[in-house]
């Protein structure tokens, strides 16, 4: 669940979390890992779908604050002995993207490297099919330029 993932990963700031007053009860443990000055609100699935412009079948909704996103080399810095480190060009379906960094996770990598044409992995459906892998896995965008074989090689 995407929402256990924005909870447990750190890096981006949760501003706010709207749910569905159906799903307040259920979600409450969960809700409860945020820091306490996260505000939630409930609204009824009305409400949710006029906010959101579409049915929001899950009944959840999170608003944050994305992190700023370290150089490519920096974050390889950050790495320490050996890693798995995938690197993307060219990916421009969010769809894909997703599904990448879902399984960046499940295989253990400590980084995923975006060259400059990919998409955003922090757009919603990219976060959505991650299943807010996205959300905990360490990623950089590579200069316009920058030689990724150089930067992994050093």
């Amino acid at each position: 669940m995407v929402l256990r993932a924005l909870a447990r990963g750190r890096r981006h700031k949760t501003r706010a979390i709207l749910i569905a007053a159906k799903r307040a009860e259920s979600l409450a443990p969960l809700l409860a890992q945020f820091p306490q000055d996260t505000p939630v609100y409930a609204a009824g699935q009305a409400v949710m779908d006029d906010i959101a412009g579409f049915h929001i079948h899950r009944g959840i909704l999170a608003f944050g604050e994305r992190a700023a996103e370290p150089s490519a080399e920096t974050l390889l810095a950050q790495i320490t002995g050996p890693a798995r480190v995938v690197a993307l060009f060219g990916v421009a379906n969010h769809d894909n993207i997703g599904g990448v960094f879902r399984n960046a996770a499940a295989f253990g990598a400590a980084a995923v490297l975006l060259d400059p044409t990919c998409c955003d992995p922090l757009y919603r459906k990219a976060i959505r099919v991650s299943v807010g892998a996205a959300l905990i896995v360490p990623f950089a965008r590579l200069a316009p330029g920058e030689d990724p074989l150089d930067l992994l090689a050093r």
